[in-house]
């Protein structure tokens, strides 16, 4: 068995987190560990990102936005894997926000293109430096050496399973 900590508890709660015991061969299995760790990545990345009132998910799209310029939203979602309509919640929740505008999409009248607003621009380098510091956060106990191995790895996963990209 292996002692498993649960997630720090704000100071105010209890000051020693419960530990709990996970089979060895559970902890075996890939899928309970990258599943662990990406639950565990977006409770960091919620909690540092919560001062801007959005999620992970939300600075994807922006993200993507961001690199891929103005889009239809069910192209992000396909690119993100993201299902429609969690897709447009996602985007009525960054419009209200002022941080993405709705725009015709002159190649489909049915669709709308996605754009950055002018303060969507502005909060996009700061959630994503707050993401990358959730990141650090949650690798602190790796070298560096691991840590770039650690996203090689899980680079060339994803490649293989979601681009068809032969390692």
């Amino acid at each position: 068995m292996v002692e498993m900590k649960s997630p720090r508890k704000k100071k105010s709660q209890a000051s020693t987190p419960p530990v709990h015991q996970v089979p060895q061969m559970i902890m075996d299995r890939v899928s309970f560990l990258l599943n662990r760790s990406a639950q565990r990545i977006r409770e960091i990345t919620e909690e540092i990102l919560r001062p801007y009132e959005i999620t992970g998910r939300h600075v994807g799209v922006l993200a993507t936005i961001y690199e891929m310029g103005s889009v239809p939203q069910n192209e992000i979602g396909v690119c993100m894997r993201i299902d429609r309509t969690t897709m447009v919640d996602l985007v009525d929740d960054l419009e209200k926000k002022g941080l993405v505008e709705r725009k015709d999409n002159p190649s489909d009248r049915r669709a709308y293109a996605l754009a950055l607003t002018a303060k969507g621009k502005d909060v996009l380098p700061k959630v994503l430096k707050l993401g990358l510091e959730a990141e650090r956060q949650y690798l602190s106990h790796l070298q560096l050496k691991e840590q770039k191995e650690l996203i090689q790895i899980l680079q060339k996963l994803v490649k293989a399973h979601f681009l068809q990209v032969k390692p």
